[in-house]
């Protein structure tokens, strides 16, 4: 009997242990609290009987409950690129100047945030984003390739063009740590756009990878990067960064660097690098919870070259679904 006891503590320790040490692998620590009628931080160990005793599994900075660099209040997750918040977002962009053509240009952006649980210690989470924009471009300057990209044989002069153009997907992995988290995944650039001026007429694999610090209260600071290059050689390659600095103001209120990604063409050489601004607010309404945030973006002369906004202005509409 005393060695079938012993035999059974030890498969218990054994399972406990390898509990523990996937938890330290995903960046998280596992508490055991006794809460017959409140939740303590002294570690109480667990006989089995009583069931008002519970295991929870507390991922650090992730905390519901905490205000702290916007790893656990909902202002926070709205605006960290690797938090688990399923977000359906309506984002309208207004570029009444663009240098190298004249006229405004506009872009309605449809966008939704899904996270899936994968079961796997690691990456506990897959962080998946699907952007479909409708465009209307500025007037180019002088006249414009109207044959596949890069072709330079047919040329003409090319007015305000209006249509879809290319669904863009990128996803993340998404690794917790004592600090943040950071993540990597896969992606792909549809050719959806309805007309050859809206986009590339080209599928492309989009590696993406992202890093977020929540370690300073109230604060959040990272990168978001994504390397498109075309699966049929016809397209252009093209790198895409998005600096990320956001600061929590308190009751839903925030301000920081914008969404909008810097665009690098590897081939061309071009480029352009918008400096902005955000202010945006969590608001529940009813019984749902909306970001709604503002943005204005300016790229002066020495931070393009080739066709890029001058100025912008961004209004965004987010309904936020936790839990889903």
């Amino acid at each position: 009997m005393n060695r079938i006891i012993f035999q059974m503590n030890a498969s218990l320790a054994a399972l406990m242990l390898c509990t523990v040490t996937c938890g330290e692998v995903a960046g998280q620590q596992l508490s055991l609290w006794k809460t017959p009628t409140e939740t303590t931080s002294s570690f109480d160990p667990w006989d089995g009987q009583s069931t008002n005793e519970r295991i929870e599994m507390i991922v650090r900075g992730q905390d519901p409950g905490g205000q702290g660099g916007g790893g656990g209040d909902l202002a926070g997750d709205a605006t960290n690129p690797t938090s688990s918040l399923t977000q359906y977002q309506v984002q309208n962009t207004f570029i009444p100047s663009t240098y190298e053509a004249s006229g405004f240009a506009h872009t309605l952006s449809l966008q939704m945030v899904k996270p899936f649980e994968t079961g796997h210690c690691f990456f506990p989470t897959w962080i998946t984003r699907t952007t479909l924009p409708v465009v209307t471009t500025a007037d180019p300057d002088g006249a414009v390739p109207i044959g596949p990209p890069n072709d330079t044989d047919f040329l003409m002069p090319l007015d305000n063009q209006a249509g879809l153009s290319d669904l863009v997907f990128i996803s993340i992995l998404n690794h917790p740590t004592d600090w943040g988290s950071w993540g990597i995944g896969p992606g792909f650039v549809a050719p959806t756009a309805t007309r050859r001026e809206l986009g590339e007429q080209s599928w492309k694999f989009s590696p993406t990878f992202a890093v977020v610090n929540t370690s300073i209260p109230t604060w959040q600071f990272g990168v978001l990067g994504v390397y498109n290059f075309p699966l049929d050689g016809k397209g252009t390659k093209s790198f895409l960064f998005q600096p990320l600095i956001v600061k929590q103001l308190g009751e839903g209120w925030y301000t920081g660097w914008g969404d909008d990604l810097w665009q690098f063409n590897t081939e061309s050489g071009n480029f352009d690098m918008p400096l902005q601004l955000r202010l945006g607010k969590v608001h529940k309404i009813g019984q749902h919870n909306y970001n709604i945030f503002v943005t204005g973006a300016y790229t002066p002369d020495g931070l393009r070259q080739g066709p890029a906004p001058e100025w912008g202005m961004k209004l965004s509409i987010s309904l936020l679904v936790p839990g889903s």
